[in-house]
């Protein structure tokens, strides 16, 4: 799915969630552990490729969101 057409409150969350990721020094395989998705699904969100399709895994990126988030920004 292009990035253009994707929706914005998933994309947000979806760039959010990567840029916590970065700032706190996971790579892909750590941060989609404590998802509890493959690398390969996280990476595809990344990459625009594909969305989170379930409720609950949008739940679950929300939830790393708000605990990482004081941290990334510590480490920024």
């Amino acid at each position: 799915m292009p990035q253009g057409s994707r929706p914005a409150a998933v994309q947000d969350r979806i760039d959010r969630l990567k840029a916590i990721r970065r700032r706190l020094g996971w790579s892909e395989e750590v941060c989609a552990y404590h998802l509890g998705v493959t690398y390969s699904t996280l990476n595809r969100w990344e990459r625009g490729e594909s969305l989170p399709k379930s409720r609950l895994v949008l739940t679950a990126i929300d939830h790393f969101i708000a605990k990482h988030r004081k941290e990334a920004l510590e480490r920024g």
